[in-house]
């Protein structure tokens, strides 16, 4: 397992969200442990975690972003998904990542991909806790490191108005309106017959 850049992090006042599948429990639970842990490790307080449980890791997609949608700083993904004797894990896997990914990049949140997609149960378990690490506290610690970027990039780069904005302005300051009378002939041309207009021929 290569080593993590050494960020530091500080959930102080975060709200975070974690939907967890509950499908292979065993180790789902585990990577839920393990996301909660890091968070109270960071000083984040455990009544500002708000948990939802998804029957399975595709029903995952839908849960996590209905979270992007509240009032939260950011969603950790947890799930489990293992090859079978098909290719059913690699449709979930791939559906899954573009989906999350897809979820940030609406929302501008930070979503933690802590869904593994393994090869065995071995392989599960030793990424749930044992000999190679914790991906539900990998996930967590992505979260709240992104949270904090996306705070500073807001304090140090506030939005600028957009240049529709600008020109809509420009364009309702330029323009004036005249009242211009009506043409006094009109009346009189109108009273023609049949709207034609009768010219009197000059002498030759």
């Amino acid at each position: 397992m290569r080593d993590a850049p050494n960020i530091h992090l500080d959930a102080q006042g975060l709200k975070i969200g974690i939907v967890t599948s509950c499908y292979h429990e065993e180790i789902t639970s585990k990577l839920r442990e393990g996301a909660i842990s890091a968070f109270t490790d960071a000083g984040g307080d455990p009544d500002d975690i708000y948990e939802v449980t998804a029957p399975g890791a595709f029903e995952i997609i839908p849960l996590v972003d209905a979270l992007a949608r509240k009032d939260l700083d950011g969603v950790v993904a947890l799930g489990c998904i293992i090859r079978g004797e098909t290719t059913h894990d690699e449709h979930l896997a791939r559906s899954i990542s573009k989906m999350l990914a897809h979820i940030a990049f609406d929302h501008e949140m930070g979503i933690g991909f802590g869904v593994l997609t393994c090869l065995s149960t071995e392989q599960a378990m030793d990424r749930s806790g044992g000999i190679k690490g914790n991906k539900g506290e990998e996930a967590m610690n992505a979260v709240i490191a992104t949270a904090r970027a996306l705070e500073v990039i807001e304090e140090d780069l506030p939005d600028l108005p957009s240049e529709e904005d600008d020109s809509d302005e420009e364009y309702e300051e330029v323009i004036e309106y005249e009242y211009v009378d009506e043409d006094p002939d009109e009346e009189e041309h109108e009273e023609d017959a049949e709207g034609e207009y009768e010219y009197e021929e000059e002498d030759a």
